[in-house]
């Protein structure tokens, strides 16, 4: 069976999430940017700061990434990321605009009926055969949500999706069990299929029956009418309306913002502004959006306490791109994450540049 494995122990859990701080922060603005916040199904798992970082192998992420990249595992992989990560044989690859803003690993064995997906924020990573995050990658805050999936199927599904809609950027594969007419395999080989307009919204489960909602959007829908500097913003004009409730999101806020009121003016997307780990006992430990490259939201409400990961930002420019992200419900770390956020608080009706 492949699923995710918690830090530092390996035992397969239903879920992890990952939430890497940006370097130099802290009391003597002297972290690494390895350092990270760690969650799990486990209930004993609250969001912590880890005791080892990201550059060590028995981290989740090290654990987990080391089953597909172990030699002869039988697993399979699709790897997908829109800024691929330079190799000797690659040291400076060309990517598409015109593809997804979206990074994640999608794993599965129909030997064990089994997979997982997991959805992050660092772009050029990973390097396929690496399971540690590269040092170039420490300067920003990043986020990770890695899911078991109940069977092969699932991932087949999400393998379509991923197709389809966030229309990814594949650079790498492994596919020993896999059909040619299966969407897992069309995924790999990026095979031309017929684009969607409208988006998705496809609930699933994990292994242990945790239910999680994937919602993804393509540059179709969202673009930019003709006539129109504005198109369609993933978090106030899909998720919101889609989990019928209100948002506050933490992403890349480079240059112009979507505005925070949905076309029906229903529900409100607010933008957070800061993070603030003192409140669960990391005193000094903070920073301002612009040293976080990470994309997640919560509700701003236990009720219906949602909890979105995401691959997609606010900004105008994204309307052009596909992509997603994971909802679900957790209530203690939504508490983890309701506690360290700092909301704008500021209603901003049309497209603006936040300030710091």
């Amino acid at each position: 069976m492949i699923s995710p494995l918690s830090n530092q122990t390996a035992q397969v859990v239903d879920w992890w999430f990952i939430y890497k701080l940006p370097i130099k922060i802290g009391p003597h603005k002297n972290s690494t940017g390895f350092e990270f916040l760690y969650s799990d199904s486990l209930p004993e798992n609250g969001l912590k700061l880890s005791p080892i970082s990201m550059d060590h192998p028995e981290s989740a992420l090290g654990l987990t990434l080391e089953q597909i990249f172990s030699p002869d595992s039988g697993y399979g992989y699709i790897i997908w990321n829109d800024e691929i990560p330079p190799t000797p044989g690659n040291p400076k690859p060309k990517n598409k605009g015109s593809m997804g803003h979206t990074k994640g690993i999608l794993a599965f064995s129909k030997k064990s009926n089994s997979g997982f997906y997991l959805l992050h924020s660092t772009p050029r990573f990973p390097i396929p055969g690496a399971t540690v995050l590269p040092d170039y990658e420490r300067k920003f805050g990043q986020t990770y949500l890695c899911v078991s999936l109940k069977d092969y199927d699932t991932a087949n599904q999400i393998a379509g999706i991923l197709h389809s809609q966030h229309e990814a950027q594949v650079y790498a594969s492994h596919l020993p069990e896999t059909d040619p007419d299966e969407n897992l395999s069309k995924f790999a080989k990026s095979e031309t299929i017929d684009k969607p307009i409208q988006p998705v919204h496809f609930q699933f489960n994990t292994h242990n029956g945790i239910e999680f909602n994937l919602i993804a959007k393509n540059r179709r829908w969202s673009k930019a009418p003709k006539g129109s500097k504005v198109g369609r913003d993933f978090w106030k004009d899909l998720v919101g309306p889609t989990l019928k409730c209100d948002i506050d999101v933490e992403s890349w806020r480079r240059g112009i913002v979507f505005g925070d009121l949905d076309s029906e003016v229903q529900d409100i997307t607010e933008d957070i502004v800061d993070v603030d780990l003192s409140k669960i006992g990391l005193t000094g430990f903070s920073w301002a959006f612009e040293k976080d490259h990470a994309k997640w939201g919560i509700t701003p409400s236990i009720e219906p306490g949602y909890i979105i990961v995401s691959d997609i930002n606010r900004q105008l420019s994204q309307a052009n791109r596909g992509g997603g992200g994971l909802a679900f419900r957790d209530p203690d770390l939504w508490n983890f994450l309701d506690q360290i956020q700092i909301v704008e608080k500021n209603i901003e009706s049309n497209p603006h540049k936040d300030l710091s």
